[in-house]
């Protein structure tokens, strides 16, 4: 009936048909059948209809409105009469050896790059395990097609778990704006080696790579990438000079509802009366307001300086003036300018 054949194209595998429905608890099992009569032997060639034997296998496939599926696909073995080779039939969108469909390893695959493990084993009321084994399988398989022709690599990290001091290294391909693998975890020795996988000559085209600065992504850098410059992420600069202008409005003693807001916010995106009420605070906190004028003039030099020579010529003349302020944090830019500036 119509009902039948919409949810036979909703599933898109083709050659198979659903032949019954059945519900337990919050799953949906869907039982399925082929109707394709015969094969191509995988040694010979030639077609085969002569089944040899068939056995069911369970697969996991995308949830439809919160409930778990699961296909339930007859695996059949064709023998050839022409050279007596067996053969098992190629069931589109499901690997040998594998009990999840592509489409829902893909779904698990995002969705663990936008949570955690953790999370996806909440909604899909699977173990950690098979969801980790999920996740790395897709990203090895993301790696080749993804390492292709990259100039600009972004390393960076992701926490494994709310509340845990384990991060996996995530490597970018920054012009593209797409994640190219996920390293199990961010020690150097695990990033140089996962990293030394590719082929010298893929390594060796990677002109920059875009870096926090945690000490050890230089020597990473040096091993992995030999003909690549090293990029300090300006979001990092910034962010360390935020913090401590935050503990200095702490020590003046302005606790003020919003201020923080106010203060790490860039200043052209406030609106007047943010401004205004900014302005109300400096009144009394003159010290405050030089501090953070001080923050802004670094952002600006960010904003406007288009070469790495007159970026290194500002920012040094910068640390000078903010040498009272930032004290720490200037000896930190000082011993990264060059990656800083580039």
């Amino acid at each position: 009936n119509t009902m039948d054949w919409n949810l036979n194209r909703l599933l898109k595998l083709p050659n198979m048909i659903i032949i019954k429905v059945q519900e337990i608890e919050d799953m949906i099992c869907l039982h399925l059948e082929s109707i394709k009569e015969e094969i191509n032997c995988s040694n010979c060639g030639k077609y085969t209809d002569n089944i040899h034997q068939t056995r069911s296998v369970l697969v996991r496939d995308l949830s439809i409105c919160g409930n778990g599926v699961y296909l339930k696909i007859p695996r059949r073995q064709f023998v050839c009469e022409e050279c007596g080779k067996y053969t098992t039939e190629k069931i589109e969108e499901i690997e040998f050896n594998r009990h999840h469909t592509k489409r829902y390893e893909e779904y698990v695959y995002e969705r663990v790059l936008a949570t955690t493990v953790k999370q996806v084993c909440r909604e899909e009321k699977l173990k950690a395990d098979e969801i980790q084994a999920i996740f790395d399988a897709v990203s090895e398989e993301k790696r080749e097609e993804k390492w292709s022709s990259v100039k600009r690599v972004g390393l960076d990290e992701m926490s494994t778990g709310k509340g845990q001091k384990k991060y996996r290294g995530m490597v970018s391909d920054l012009d593209k704006k797409s994640l190219i693998e996920v390293v199990k975890d961010r020690t150097q020795e695990v990033l140089i080696e996962s990293l030394m996988v590719q082929p010298k000559e893929v390594r060796e085209e990677v002109e920059e790579v875009c870096v926090d600065m945690w000490g050890g992504f230089e020597k990473v850098i040096k091993e992995v990438f030999p003909n690549a410059i090293t990029v300090y992420d300006h979001f990092h600069v910034i962010q360390m000079v935020n913090k401590k202008l935050n503990k200095i409005r702490y020590k003046l003693g302005v606790k003020s509802r919003g201020i923080r807001h106010l203060l790490l916010s860039n200043q052209e995106n406030l609106t007047k009366e943010e401004k205004e009420e900014l302005s109300m605070i400096f009144q009394d906190t003159p010290v405050l307001q030089i501090a953070y004028e001080i923050k802004e003039e670094l952002r600006q030099i960010y904003e406007r300086t288009r070469t790495v020579s007159g970026g290194t010529r500002k920012i040094r003349s910068w640390l000078r003036i903010a040498e009272i302020f930032y004290g720490e944090i200037c000896n930190t830019i000082r011993q990264h300018l060059e990656g800083i500036c580039n």
